[in-house]
């Protein structure tokens, strides 16, 4: 099919300090974009599709926009006009002696979804920022917003968990035990799969993603510095018959220091990635190619308690985790020759136990970690975004095994308990060696 061209919208200034204060106009835009050329003035940029006059694509706002005229039914009192909105049917109740190009912002009409529920009754320039925001969403505008959001909370629960195994397992004191790390030089590796599932606003996903990591780092007496490096990826599956996939290169320098005899173990991550991507709708006339990177910070203390001794040889070892963590994903999506950004920061804190015991000739371990989510503190944006559930509860069940002198052997497994916006089921499978 030709794709019709298009010169990229002229962007409306915006000082808010929101990245979406654009969509303060979406309502009507939306309405003039449907039926005449001078929606251009609001950021709207709509073209007939090839053999297809009543179907029009662009972008409004800079977000991807295909809208079918349907049709319109004469009414007692007015008119109704029938659209679809990137797949989704809308109806439009306009006053008696109203035409569709005569609509303005002060113009009281009737916006309503497929199945007859009100988004907008009263005047067009009566909206708010979060009114219109809400508009956006119910219409399916911000969808690709919600996945790529989605995708963000994904990645903060896996790209930081690499790292943050090696710190536990190389901090924890361990006395004389043959899994406590000694000084020196050690080089690891970790490969992780595992299947994602959740929801934003108004939109769910599914999904997996991948994780593998090289890494070397050095413990000199109670302190821990190292770096990994690698690449992890995200394909998930959304609605409207498409999918998203995002990934790329990333590197993660971290540090750990052990105070209080060893009990009080404070560290510390930073993570930089490369992103690259593209998203598919069944409504888009091409994909959209994403771009950017991502910029993410991860900090935590753990108190080791005394261990309980179970047996002269056996014991059970526990500790007490608080922290946070920190993602800003700097993301533009290309779409008909225009650019927008679809970047968002995403936070959380934590806190959870973790206990290990030495079993045989190998070390069991298990975790418990509370989620919960704190970001719409640091982006306003994210009450349009994420979903309903602002935490979750991570599960983690592990052994580790030691193959030889400095060799040892790590296959761990996660998953999220009960309901959450967002969930996973992960295995990984780490190798170390001690110099």
């Amino acid at each position: 099919m030709h794709k019709p061209q298009f010169s990229p919208p002229r962007r409306t200034p915006c000082h808010a300090a929101s990245r979406l204060c654009a969509w303060r106009s979406l309502p009507l835009a939306l309405i003039l974009g449907s039926a005449s050329s001078s929606a251009l003035a609001l950021d709207v940029d709509l073209a007939p599709l090839d053999q297809n006059p009543t179907t029009f694509v662009g972008t409004l706002e800079d977000r991807p926009l295909t809208l079918e005229l349907l049709g319109q039914q004469a009414v007692t009192g007015g008119s109704r006009v029938f659209v679809s909105i990137n797949d989704r049917p809308v109806t439009l109740r306009l006053p008696a002696g109203i035409t569709l190009a005569e609509v303005d912002g002060q113009t009281p009409v009737v916006l309503s979804d497929g199945e007859g529920k009100v988004l907008l009754a009263g005047r067009l320039d009566a909206l708010g920022r979060d009114r219109t925001l809400a508009l956006a969403d119910a219409l399916g505008l911000l969808e690709l917003d919600q996945t790529l959001y989605g995708a963000q909370k994904q990645a903060m629960a896996q790209n930081f968990r690499p790292v943050t195994q090696r710190i536990d397992a190389t901090m924890a004191p361990l006395g004389d035990g043959p899994y406590q790390r000694p000084p020196g030089i050690s080089v690891w590796s970790t490969a992780e799969i595992g299947d994602l599932d959740g929801d934003t606003r108004s939109s769910d996903y599914s999904g997996d993603g991948k994780v593998a990591l090289l890494g070397i780092d050095y413990r000199y007496r109670n302190l821990l510095v190292g770096v990994a490096a690698g690449k992890s990826e995200m394909y998930l599956d959304g609605k409207s018959g498409g999918h998203t996939d995002l990934g790329g290169e990333m590197v993660a320098p971290y540090a750990a220091i052990a105070l209080l005899n060893d009990r009080l173990v404070l560290d510390a991550t930073l993570l930089f990635q490369d992103l690259d991507g593209s998203a598919r709708r069944d409504y888009l006339v091409e994909g959209i190619d994403l771009d950017g990177d991502r910029w993410g910070a991860r900090g935590a203390a753990t108190y080791h308690l005394p261990s309980y001794q179970l047996t002269s040889q056996h014991r059970i070892d526990s500790s007490l985790t608080l922290g946070g963590t920190y993602l800003d994903d700097d993301v533009d999506g290309d779409y008909l020759q225009a650019e927008t950004d679809y970047g968002e920061e995403t936070g959380e804190v934590f806190a959870g136990v973790r206990l290990g015991a030495d079993v045989f000739t190998g070390r069991l371990f298990a975790g418990l970690l509370y989620h919960y989510d704190v970001s719409s503190d640091v982006d306003d944006d994210a009450d349009f975004l994420e979903g309903s559930d602002d935490d979750r509860t991570v599960l983690e069940l592990g052994a580790t095994q030691r193959l030889g002198p400095g060799v040892g052997f790590t296959l761990a497994g996660q998953t999220t308990l009960g309901s959450s916006a967002t969930e996973y089921d992960v295995i990984s499978a780490s190798l170390s060696y001690d110099f």
